[in-house]
């Protein structure tokens, strides 16, 4: 009997596994993206994305200083993953499919409802927290810098008319865009469906491609 009990609480041998920094860094900022989506900037706290990893405060503190710096680790992580999105898909081969997708994928992240409920967090909070307000603008900043440079890019081939900026037209079709985002921000019912999202950016697209007037691709 006594052999059966010892069998039962043997433990392997060893230390037990421990994180590599980059499996921590991925941990904390899935768990701290979860608790500011759901509690707020000013309801979340260091103690509760420790809790919500499964890690101690000290482990983020090495990781993080402040809750500023932590909200601007996920944020510099989801700028990360936003760009990378922008990138043209491998299938699409003309200029106009390839300006559609780009747009789609940032219609997709303002107005997502991650997208959204990043956006009303700030509004809610911007007077109290500057510091959120500051680091969520930034992001914003650097995606949009992003899109219009792949913009750009795409239609740098094409002949327009010499009154069409192209910068000009990347920041009105990234500007028609964001205001569904406006009204959402204001609807606490929002949810953003992907086929809304997908029609929505689509209509803007085709707007700004017929404003642009392109002439034929140079060469083509």
């Amino acid at each position: 009997m006594t052999e059966q009990i010892n069998a039962k609480v043997k433990r392997p041998r060893g230390r037990p596994s421990v994180r590599t920094e980059q499996e921590t860094r991925v941990l904390l900022i899935q768990a701290a993206t979860e608790v500011f989506l759901s509690e707020g900037y000013a309801g979340t706290s260091i103690e509760a994305v420790a809790r919500k990893a499964g890690m101690s405060t000290r482990t983020i503190y090495k990781t993080v200083s402040n809750k500023a710096n932590l909200f601007r680790l996920v944020a510099d992580d989801a700028i990360e993953t936003g760009i990378a999105h922008l990138d043209t898909p491998s299938d699409v081969k003309t200029v106009e499919g390839a300006v559609l997708a780009l747009a789609r994928a940032y219609a997709h992240l303002v107005l997502g409802n991650r997208g959204v409920l990043n956006a009303r967090a700030v509004l809610a909070e911007q007077s109290q927290f500057p510091e959120f307000r500051d680091n969520y603008l930034s992001s914003i900043d650097t995606v949009a810098e992003a899109f219009d440079r792949r913009f750009i890019a795409i239609l740098t081939d094409c002949t327009f008319p010499d009154d069409v900026n192209l910068y000009e037209a990347a920041t009105l079709l990234r500007s028609m865009i964001n205001g569904a985002q406006r009204e959402a921000v204001l609807n606490p019912s929002y949810d953003g469906t992907a086929s809304a999202i997908t029609a929505w950016s689509d209509k803007c697209t085709n707007f700004a491609i017929k404003a642009l007037r392109p002439a034929k691709a140079a060469g083509g």
